[in-house]
């Protein structure tokens, strides 16, 4: 299966669970900046530790169609506050006419004293590459 994982992560830690998912899903992963759009993907994770979406996803997605990305599985590192901007992006990537599967995943939020309840643990670590594994079963229609 062709897939990749393609985040925005300031504070490092979406490019945490994008690790934890790329290797689990043995795909590259990259950060949006600067990556370029690829081509032909059967499934694209998509993450970001905001709260809204920022404006690099937000051109990254106006750039997709469905003959680039077929599938999107979202994830969120902001327990509290990631929903909306998945709510965002699953909005912004339907328009475009990419799939958008309904299971996402966001860190629990119990991270290290200082991460202000977005870092990854390694429970959220092992529940993103379950998140993975799943997604790719429903992909392939396992």
């Amino acid at each position: 299966m062709k897939g990749r994982v393609h985040y925005v992560s300031p504070k490092g830690s979406a490019e945490a669970v994008a690790e934890a998912i790329a290797r689990e899903c043995k795909i590259v992963k990259e950060p949006l900046m600067p990556a370029y759009m690829p081509e032909g993907i059967v499934l694209m994770f998509l993450g970001c530790e905001g709260t809204k979406m920022d404006k690099v996803t937000k051109e990254f997605i106006s750039s997709m169609d469905k003959k680039r990305v077929e599938n999107v599985a979202l994830f969120g590192c902001n327990p509290k506050m990631s929903q909306a901007a998945l709510d965002e992006m699953r909005s912004e990537l339907t328009a475009r006419g990419v799939n958008v599967l309904k299971q996402t995943f966001v860190c629990s939020g119990k991270g290290g004293l200082f991460s202000g309840g977005h870092a990854p643990n390694e429970t959220d670590l092992e529940n993103a590459r379950k998140f993975a594994a799943d997604c790719i079963k429903q992909v392939m229609g396992e």
